[in-house]
């Protein structure tokens, strides 16, 4: 990421009133929907963090917020159902950057979250979270739009995260998979006017071109494929049990699409951006006990 350190969190647990007294310990709510965004501004570094506000509800709320994460503070005070789904996602992932807190025993050996560091309580973990250094970067500009909307003498705005490069005023962008164009008229960051929103930042911008949908921001120049029907491999859960019979979700970057899932093959009821070897989840949304049933690699 940039020299300002900018980054995101994403606080996860299966009850949303320890989630938000996180959230609140640490930083100042910004925005309320499906998922949640609060600010922490540290020493001249802004860390967001991202919270599931309809999970364990909803499983794209998760889904949503770990699209966007850099980092993971684990709020466990039990091992329950939810508790375990929200691990299978981190790992399928493969997040391995994170803090949990729990005095339970729970199931992470031969998971990434053998990785985390184990901190006592919310007071260490926020410590941990304004310590956080951000990484390096990408060059590539890539942004996840989580909301857009029209406002009166502004014209049509979007809200959204950059996950790699930056975005400039003048850019004219596609949003995938609906592959509409673009073009950045003005950029705001913390309600203040800027040049351009680095990697980390969490951004509005006023722009021309059609209402969005939800999706992925990029140059139109990319290295994205939008297709309906994705060549690779299905890899099952070891905690998912249960067949695949029927219609299930692929989700990637705040695209959540039906279809169907063979062992080489996703036939996608529309289309799905994705770059070469990403790791596409396969959703059993109507699941009870787990809604992740694996991943699909897209073929390199």
């Amino acid at each position: 990421m940039n020299g300002v350190g900018l980054m995101f969190v994403a606080v996860l647990s299966d009850k949303p009133e320890l989630r938000e007294q996180f959230c609140k310990l640490v930083g100042k709510e910004t925005n309320r929907d499906d998922i949640s965004f609060y600010a922490a501004n540290f020493n001249g570094r802004i860390i967001t963090l991202v919270e599931p506000t309809l999970y364990p509800d909803k499983i794209q709320p998760l889904l949503y917020t770990l699209s966007m994460a850099d980092y993971v503070v684990l709020l466990a005070d039990a091992l329950t159902p939810k508790i375990g789904e929200i691990i299978v996602a981190l790992n399928s992932l493969k997040l391995d950057k994170g803090i949990i807190v729990s005095n339970a025993p729970l199931p992470l050996a031969g998971t990434v979250l053998d990785k985390y560091e184990k901190v006592a309580d919310m007071n260490a973990a926020r410590e941990k979270v304004l310590a956080l250094q951000a990484g390096e970067p990408g060059e590539n500009a890539l942004a996840l739009v989580d909301k857009a909307f029209a406002v009166k003498s502004v014209g049509n705005v979007a809200l959204g995260v950059v996950k790699s490069g930056k975005l400039k005023k003048h850019d004219k962008l596609f949003l995938l998979p609906d592959k509409k164009e673009l073009e950045v008229r003005t950029i705001q960051i913390n309600d203040a006017d800027s040049e351009e929103a680095n990697t980390g930042a969490r951004f509005g911008i006023a722009y021309k071109g059609d209402l969005l949908e939800r999706g992925i921001l990029v140059p139109l120049r990319n290295e994205f494929q939008v297709e309906n029907i994705v060549n690779g491999r299905f890899v099952k859960s070891p905690f998912f049990r249960d067949e695949l019979k029927g219609r299930i979700h692929a989700y990637s970057n705040m695209q959540f699409v039906e279809g169907n899932v063979f062992e080489n093959e996703l036939k996608l009821a529309a289309p799905l951006a994705f770059e070469k070897g990403e790791l596409i989840l396969v959703v059993d949304a109507s699941n009870q006990k787990l809604r992740i049933a694996g991943v699909f690699q897209s073929k390199w």
